[in-house]
């Protein structure tokens, strides 16, 4: 007796839609840096997309833009007594420490978002299969990419976390939440 072949499902590919985190923070361009700051320490996360009015995403900042533009604009003359924060470099892979003169950390209220966010976006669709996600972050050294739809609406957010929350407990995260100034 033969018995009857069962026909081959395929199972389907994870895709960035499957796990992306939704739960994202976003800021305006009009914003300015010490406000974003605020941000990014209040929620424990270290980038942020920039979505304009019409909600279009535009751009990220990230807490090493933000530590980029303190460092190239401290006053040399109060290095000597500022304060030390450390970031991790991502081109380097280490920790770097950048000395904040409080002079520049008052200066961050008046730098809007726009100023020195990154413009060119690293994104992939929400159909982009979870292997080439990876794959990306690899190629181009980052720990985030964002999933924007074909009019740059910003659909989720996928980091080296939630791969890692992907990997021990397959929870994706659900809701979507914006900040506005």
């Amino acid at each position: 007796m033969k018995k009857a072949k069962r026909p081959q499902t395929r199972s389907k590919e994870l895709c960035a839609k499957d796990f992306m985190n939704r739960d994202i923070i976003t800021v305006t361009p009009e914003d300015n840096l010490q406000a974003a700051m605020e941000v990014m320490l209040d929620n424990h996360v270290t980038g942020l997309p920039v979505l304009d009015k019409a909600d279009h995403c535009v751009g990220l900042i990230s807490a090493t833009d933000i530590l980029r533009y303190e460092q190239d604009n401290a006053d040399l003359v109060a290095e000597a007594t500022s304060d030390v924060a450390r970031y991790f470099d991502q081109m380097t892979q280490r920790w770097e420490d950048v000395r904040l003169t409080s002079y520049t950390l008052e200066k961050l209220s008046e730098v809007q978002v726009s100023e020195i966010m990154s413009r060119d976006l690293l994104y992939v669709r929400p159909d982009t299969p979870a292997t080439s996600v990876a794959q990306t972050m690899l190629d181009r050294e980052v720990h985030r990419l964002l999933v924007l739809d074909e009019k740059k609406y910003l659909l989720g957010l996928v980091t080296a976390t939630d791969f890692v929350r992907l990997v021990a407990k397959g929870i994706p995260k659900t809701s979507v939440r914006r900040r506005r100034s």
